[in-house]
């Protein structure tokens, strides 16, 4: 895949990355929206390459990677070259050329993303862009870098990392595939670079909390001094402390398989502020936090390495502008200067759209101009549909989203990514679906459960119980979730409206795999519906609301 990649930009050629998740009719409309002539696979994909065939006459040639026999007759009879991807390596090893330098005005790549509600976008970037926003990283780098891969290679974020990397000659290790055994990858790996979700950090922090507090007596009291120490530290700008790392946490990052670490980058979410602080002190190296989007071929912005406050995205990236834009529907505006609820109040300097510009952002989606001219204004500024504020200090902060919101029957404005991040800050929830809409005046969740965390930790709940479907069908461990989701909504100062009321419990992860998540993670909030929309209903009318088809249903007299 990545010498695939490499090759094909040293000839001038556009690549048009795909998840190996996609179905057949996602590759089809890519095939055809692009008019790809050759596709560079494993043998797995190439049946669904097959399937599809009548429905793209643009595809000629399928390279594989150690294609199995048997496929040779069925490409042949359906018209395609198939090549092998080492006999191609053998072949281009023999010519002698010289790279084509690339041009401003190239399309370098489209990075297709799988909407969260449903619709595949292609964001078309020059071969420029990946070099302009990775540019501002990559003092970092060094030839003993090591960097452990495990997003997907279509990723752009994964893409950029990997950018920094061949620039400076370091080494790339590929994970398993397994988002399970990603510790497994890391303990062998001991990366030096560590870019990876929140949900990643969640679990270790879980796990050595949880370790700790098995300990007890005099370990469990060690511990927490050390950190309370190495907190303080932060608080006056200091990641190590003498005594503290060496016999503390040294051990456990050697453990882990951080001991080399030298810069861990979290995104896609928001990381509890707590686990953020703790991470710094475990790992005694930069813990950054940014905000990006595919718009933007990766990042808008990141904590400086140096900054250890928590709460914040960091500052713009040095090739972007970014302000704020007026959203006086939902009550925020460029010009506000506090943000909160009454008596919470925190001072600010604006609040609104997230908007950026700048060289690395996208040209626009390929050959949709009504959606382009949704996103990018006259100005060229990118709309992102985030909202977001300017703290006194400089840094932007993520407050609420702009695209995924919806009303609740009373008139109140609900954004579900804000609560589900919340939610999922419980020890108890792996990850979480909040539902609500126009008919309703309450929110439900359906919550998967940490299937590691509730055993350990609360032995009660598991007693006569054994598998995970048999916990979740469980009056108390559903209970004990729901408590523990209201204690830390909370703590969290969610208002009244933004708590959720009831929540059901499965058993099923959401995957890309699945088709609930999209290749990057992001919940498929209309696939999440469908999937349990009669658990919903169900959740509705136990709490006093008949609903059908999603709507309310009046009560009978």
């Amino acid at each position: 895949w990545v010498i695939a990649e490499q090759g094909a930009f040293t000839r001038r050629a556009t690549t048009v990355p795909l998840y190996d998740t996609l179905g057949e009719h996602a590759v089809s409309y890519v095939i055809n929206q692009t008019q790809v002539r050759t596709v560079i696979c494993s043998s797995a994909e190439v049946p669904k390459l097959l399937s599809c065939r009548e429905a793209c006459p643009s595809l000629a040639t399928i390279v594989c990677l150690a294609p199995a026999a048997a496929l040779r007759e069925p490409c042949e009879a359906a018209g395609l070259q198939l090549l092998d991807f080492c006999q191609v390596e053998t072949c281009g090893a023999k010519a002698t050329y010289q790279p084509l330098t690339g041009e401003e005005s190239d399309i370098g790549t489209f990075c297709y993303t799988s909407g969260t509600t449903g619709g595949m976008l292609a964001n078309v970037a020059g071969l420029t862009k990946l070099v302009t926003t990775e540019s501002p990283l990559l003092k970092f780098g060094a030839e003993d870098e090591a960097y452990l891969s495990y997003l997907p290679l279509a990723h752009v974020m994964e893409r950029l990392v990997q950018t920094m990397m061949y620039h400076f000659g370091a080494a790339i290790g590929f994970s398993q595939g397994d988002s399970r055994k990603i510790m497994d990858d890391v303990a062998a790996l001991r990366p030096t670079l560590f870019a990876c979700v929140p949900r990643i950090l969640n679990r270790v922090y879980d796990n050595v909390v949880g370790a700790v507090r098995k300990a007890g007596g005099m370990k469990e009291s060690h511990f927490e001094r050390a950190m309370e120490a190495k907190k303080e530290g932060l608080r006056n700008g200091f990641l190590t402390h003498p005594y503290w790392d060496n016999t503390v946490f040294d051990d456990i990052k050697k453990k882990l398989g951080f001991d080399r670490a030298r810069l861990v980058v979290t995104g896609s979410a928001p990381i509890a502020s707590h686990v953020l602080t703790f991470m710094r002190a475990l790992l005694a190296c930069p813990v950054v936090e940014g905000y990006g989007q595919t718009e933007a071929t990766c990042a808008v912005s990141y904590a400086h390495v140096h900054d250890f406050s928590v709460g914040n995205v960091g500052l713009p990236v040095g090739c972007l502008e970014v302000k704020l834009a007026d959203v006086p529907a939902m009550g925020y505006l460029s010009t506000d200067t506090q943000h909160g609820s009454k008596g919470d109040f925190i001072s600010c300097k604006g609040r609104g759209e997230i908007c950026y510009r700048g060289p690395c952002t996208f040209r626009g989606y390929y050959k949709m101009p009504e959606k382009t001219k949704e996103t990018i204004d006259s100005d060229g500024w990118v709309h992102s549909g985030d909202i977001g504020m300017w703290l006194k200090t400089g840094q932007l902060k993520i407050i609420d989203r702009k695209k995924s919101i919806f009303k609740l029957s009373q008139g109140e404005y609900i954004a579900p990514d804000k609560i589900e991040n919340v939610i999922t800050e419980s020890p108890l929830v792996a990850q979480s679906f909040v539902y609500g809409n126009s008919f309703q005046s309450r929110l439900v969740a359906v919550i998967v459960p940490d299937f590691e965390y509730l055993p350990e930790h609360f032995p009660s709940t598991a007693t006569g119980i054994g598998s995970s479907k048999a916990l979740c069908e469980s009056d108390a461990v559903r209970s004990l979730v729901l408590r523990s989701v209201q204690e830390i909504s909370d703590k969290n100062k969610l208002r009244g409206f933004e708590k959720v009321k009831a929540v059901h419990l499965t058993s099923i992860p959401f995957t890309a795999e699945n088709g609930l998540l999209t290749p990057s993670f992001k919940l498929k909030r209309d696939v999440a519906f469908k999937t349990f929309e009669k658990e919903i209903d169900r959740l509705y009318e136990n709490i006093g609301d008949k609903v059908a088809n999603g709507q309310r249903v009046e009560k009978s007299a």
